[in-house]
């Protein structure tokens, strides 16, 4: 029986907001969402659906005695668990329902993060999205909306498009090759694309919108990212090595 699209991706897009989808899960949902205007929709109804629930449901307090026994439950119910090899709830992707949709792009987004240190489950859903946004964006004539020119200038354009002017510096040892407006987690992104030895590092900016995150940096099975946040703008630098980003990084914030 075939799967409705909507109730499908419902389902998929749900776990992703309550951060039960890993980042390899995560990105795959992302560049499927990037082209689908109904499957964008939903996600802002689930959204608005789980803040009204939040905000409009009472909540009542558990009393002692009864976490008390439910803690007692699950610590002698974990034993029993792993002594059986039960495994743990998993979401699989399965875009059988999309036809032949996820092809070459969406299979290549494999992360294999190592994390330091643990990253919220909100950084590591917008992780996902900044790694299939740079794997998209290296598909011919989407790396690039404007070519490097000067820094105000470019400013300005992203003024234009977005309705806020990101830093567009120099960063020693990399060359600006240009900028390009993306979709990253809800909202259009300012983007800056630097290069070093024929390498890419791009650079994706926006206004802050989340509770406080320390730097975060995360090494990947073919992409390598980090995260800072500062002058009231957030920042992801997504590169093909740790040695880029890192560099890139530093070199970015110490020209602040």
């Amino acid at each position: 029986m075939n799967v409705p699209h909507s109730e499908a991706m419902g389902v998929l897009i749900q776990a992703d907001l309550d951060g039960e989808l890993d980042a390899v899960q995560s990105a795959d949902l992302a560049l499927h969402m990037a082209g689908c205007a109904e499957c964008q929709a939903l996600a802002g109804r689930l959204r608005e659906l789980k803040t009204a629930l939040r905000t409009n449901v009472p909540r009542y307090q558990a009393p002692e005695s009864l976490r008390r026994s439910l803690a007692a439950a699950a610590a002698s119910a974990a034993p029993a668990a792993e002594a059986a090899g039960r495994p743990r709830r998993r979401f699989r992707l399965s875009w059988a329902p999309f036809g032949g949709f996820v092809a070459g792009a969406a299979l290549a987004v494999v992360l294999a993060l190592a994390v330091l240190p643990v990253m919220p489950p909100e950084a590591n859903r917008v992780a996902g999205e900044v790694a299939a946004a740079t794997l998209r964006a290296r598909e011919p004539g989407h790396l690039l909306d404007r070519q490097a020119e000067a820094p105000a200038a470019l400013a300005a354009w992203f003024q234009d498009g977005l309705g806020f002017a990101p830093p567009v510096r120099a960063v020693a040892g990399f060359a600006l090759a240009g900028a390009r407006l993306d979709y990253v987690h809800g909202r259009r992104t300012a983007v800056l694309v630097y290069r070093r030895d024929g390498r890419a590092v791009t650079l994706y900016v926006w206004p802050e919108t989340h509770a406080p995150t320390p730097p975060i940096s995360l090494a990947a099975a073919g992409l390598s990212l980090s995260y800072w946040r500062a002058g009231g703008m957030e920042f992801w630098a997504a590169g093909e090595t740790p040695q880029d980003v890192s560099t890139f990084a530093r070199a970015w914030r110490g020209a602040a």
